[in-house]
């Protein structure tokens, strides 16, 4: 089975929720202090508002009264009524129970109501006059949790809260059994044979035992939160919370689970419907979100198997159908198409309709096909999921994933895998069923509470193997036209066609096909390989590439070394240069042999002590080069006197050179390197003074004077 529809009730109000359903389909259910009458469609019939919150609820055998309890006041209010199916009406009311009585439940007659005490232990009223027939009280001290009544054999089962179970003979008013039993007890229950009791524990399971206390097999279920016996023999339905909420038809005798019905929201009570032959054919249920919940194993669509036009071949002819085209879009809304002289609701949303997408590769075939569900299912799933795991409005991952595992497991997955491989063919191979995932794909997480018009997604993948592997080049790979298998599928609420086809792959061409009608009976496609030169990089594969990563990275060492070595050169700076030189150097001559004597340096050398001083350091600062900015002079011939001049000058100073040699030790120049700066003060450089040209002629005269004075020359 598998949901099919929400009611949703606009005025319902918080608090304890309780569901009935009558033999005519008419379903009861409260919210809070309000009891609402439904028909089989949704439409509600009778209401009727109460002073506190309604507790219990219990529908008499023939269906005719209706009794439920309220929550007690001290204001002496009644607080048990039984009221007539009809209307609502009261029949009769008491206050013999006016403490919170939230167990209630007819006896298979009709003709009484048992109900908890309103201390401990239970009572029976009588259905007519509600007065107080029995008492059932023994040694409970503390509420009842739970009761069952037989009246074939005459036995009622109650069970407080402090685990002590009592087993009473009914004519008698006697204890037949009693022992305590240390767990948590969620729920009790008299066999369907008469001679047995269980009860539903929160760790060991659901428990059995005889009438004499004999204790028999348990059921290794945990969890139970309410358990029931079937018209099927050998089997109980059960009802678990966790890890997921879940419905479970269990044979008692081969220990296996023969039906599940798996829900994606919370609830507090639920109906089951059976079958002719015993079998469990529908459910309801109540939601914190405030709606009421049908699953059931077929849908029922209004104008199904009429005559007329119908556009999307769903069965449904356009003048009944909601949703001509079939995208999941309703014809008031579709408005997705220009006004090309074809009305919208004819011509379907490609980005809703049914989809089916084959992934392909030598070994493996995938194929994931996609539905969407109207407006109304959509935001009413919604409601359903936002309580299923906290109390907050937020749509999570976790909850929709929820609601997608119900998809799933709500069907049969080994059947609809051999169903759905029986419609594709590719090549010579044989296709080995693997496995079946479903999840939604868009119109649950973070959806806003207000949004009532995003459409849900969901997609059922199922994933087979091929053998023998295939060579993909040019390999035929058809899909025959098909409605996805009814059988436990949520897919029944969603039209069907048209649908797209599309084939892709790691290693072949993209194809696709739309809108694939359902006259088309199959698809087929020739599968073609991408060639290595028509290979497209994306921006995506550059970055990701080894070669792109490897040069980022050999860039980054670059810039790294280059930092490196500026900073070392800038470390080497901090070394200084000192230059140890002789108090006295050679005299550096710089002759030029243009005529006019541009440029000429004396070297006025000071007079020399007997003692020779020890050179003073002088630190050397690094010094800029500059460009030399003389200007070329074109030589001009010397007269004699010149001539003479010059030779006698440079004679004077050779021989005055040679005397202070033979008279003074020899010096060398010595260059020292040290790191740091000489605190001694730096020796003074010697002068070297331009004369211009304006003074050649004083110069002669000085000159011819000098060699007057010595004459010894």
């Amino acid at each position: 089975m598998f949901y099919v529809e929400a009611m949703h009730i606009e005025d319902a109000q918080s608090g304890k929720k309780t569901i009935e359903l009558d033999s005519d389909g008419n379903i009861y259910a409260s919210f809070g202090n309000i009891l609402y009458k439904f028909d089989a469609i949704g439409n509600i019939l009778s209401e009727r508002t109460f002073s506190t919150e309604i507790l219990a609820t219990s529908l008499a055998p023939d269906s005719t009264r209706l009794a439920l309890t309220i929550r007690g006041s001290t204001t002496g209010e009644h607080s048990t009524f039984i009221l007539s199916s009809g209307d609502l009406s009261t029949l009769v009311s008491s206050s013999a129970t006016s403490s919170n009585a939230h167990l209630l439940d007819w006896s298979q007659n009709g003709a009484s109501i048992f109900t908890n005490g309103p201390e401990q232990g239970l009572i029976q009223l009588g259905r007519d006059t509600l007065e107080i027939d029995k008492t059932y009280s023994g040694n409970h001290t503390t509420s009842l949790v739970c009761f069952d009544v037989s009246s074939e054999t005459g036995h009622i089962l109650t069970i407080d809260q402090d685990g002590l179970i009592l087993l009473w003979n009914i004519s008698t008013e006697e204890v037949v059994l009693e022992f305590q039993l240390v767990s948590t007890i969620h729920d009790c229950q008299i066999g369907i044979f008469e001679d047995s009791f269980s009860v539903s524990t929160a760790e060991n399971g659901i428990r059995k035992w005889t009438f004499e206390g004999s204790e028999l097999k348990p059921i290794e279920i945990n969890h139970v939160v309410s358990f029931d016996d079937p018209l099927a023999p050998n089997t109980i339905i059960v009802h678990t919370e966790a890890p997921t909420p879940k419905i479970m038809v269990y044979d008692t005798i081969n220990e296996v689970s023969v039906q599940e019905i798996f829900l994606f929201h919370q609830f507090d009570d639920h109906v089951l419907l059976f079958d002719d032959t015993g079998l469990l054919e529908g459910l309801y249920t109540n939601s914190n979100a405030m709606h009421i919940v049908a699953y059931s194993d077929h849908v029922e669509r209004v104008g199904m198997g009429q005559s007329g036009t119908d556009t999307d071949g769903d069965g449904i002819p356009d003048s009944l159908d909601s949703d001509d085209d079939g995208d999941g879009i309703e014809d008031n809304w579709d408005l997705n198409c220009q006004d090309i002289g074809i009305s919208c609701e004819l011509l379907p949303d490609e980005a809703y309709i049914r989809a089916i997408d084959m992934r392909v590769n030598e070994t493996h075939i995938v194929m994931k096909q996609s539905f969407t569900l109207n407006k109304e299912q959509s935001a009413n799933i919604r409601d359903l999921s936002r309580l299923s795991m906290d109390n907050d409005v937020r749509l999570t991952e976790s909850e929709a994933q929820l609601f997608a595992d119900s998809i799933c497991m709500n069907m049969n997955e080994l059947e609809l895998l051999e169903s759905l491989s029986s419609f594709i063919s590719i090549g010579n191979a044989s296709i080995e069923a693997e496995e079946m995932t479903c999840r939604v794909e868009e119109g649950m997480v973070l959806t806003p509470a207000s949004d009532r018009q995003s459409h849900i997604r969901y997609s059922i993948s199922s994933v087979y193997a091929l053998s023998p592997n295939q060579n993909l080049d040019q390999i035929l790979l058809t899909v025959n036209n098909h409605r996805f298998p009814s059988t436990g599928s949520i897919t029944e609420l969603s039209d069907q066609h048209p649908m797209r086809i599309t084939l892709s792959g790691e290693s072949i061409v993209q194809q696709s096909y739309v809108p694939w009608h359902i006259q088309e009976s199959q698809v087929s496609f020739t599968l073609e390989l991408i060639e290595d030169g028509d290979d497209e990089i994306s921006p995506r594969q550059i970055l990701n590439s080894p070669i792109f990563i490897g040069l980022i990275l050999i860039g980054i060492l670059g810039v790294g070394l280059v930092i490196q070595w500026i900073y070392n050169q800038y470390m080497n700076t901090a070394y200084d240069i000192s230059l140890e030189d002789d108090d006295e150097d050679d005299v550096d001559e710089d002759w030029s042999n243009d005529d006019d004597d541009d440029f000429e340096e004396n070297t006025i050398e000071p007079e020399m002590d007997d003692e020779v001083t020890p050179p003073l350091r002088r630190t050397a600062q690094p010094r800029e080069r500059t460009k030399s900015k003389r200007v070329r002079v074109e030589k001009k011939q010397l007269n004699e006197a010149e001539k003479l001049l010059n030779e006698a000058s440079t004679e004077v100073v050779r021989k005055r050179r040679a005397r202070r040699t033979a008279e003074q030790p020899t010096r060398t120049k010595r260059r020292k390197l040290s790191d740091s700066s000489s605190p001694e003060p730096a020796t003074k450089k010697r002068r070297v003074v331009k004369k211009d040209h304006d003074h050649d002629k004083e110069m002669d005269d000085t000159l011819k004077r000098f060699v007057s004075d010595s004459p010894k020359e």
